[in-house]
């Protein structure tokens, strides 16, 4: 797999060829060759890919909400689940 992005965010990706992103992306997408190989397959059919995207994006959605809207955490919260001792 290959990634799409510099290696930080003002590289200028001079060691790329100018339509290598592009076609990278056009033909090795990962999410594209797996969507690919399990409708192939019969494993899935793209419905069922549809509806799992569906539930993902509302379940990232309550997610989100969920906690924008929760309290923030006290002072006494700040050292729980640190799993280092200085």
């Amino acid at each position: 797999m290959k990634r799409y992005y510099g290696h930080f965010e003002g590289d200028a990706q001079a060691y790329r060829g100018s339509n290598e992103v592009k076609q990278l992306q056009e033909s090795r997408d990962c999410i594209d060759q797996f969507v690919r190989r399990v409708t192939e397959t019969g494993q899935i059919d793209e419905e069922e890919l549809a509806e799992i995207d569906q539930q993902v994006v509302e379940l990232i959605e309550t997610s989100v909400t969920e906690a924008k809207e929760a309290p923030k955490p006290g002072p006494e919260a700040l050292l729980t689940d640190v799993y280092i001792s200085y």
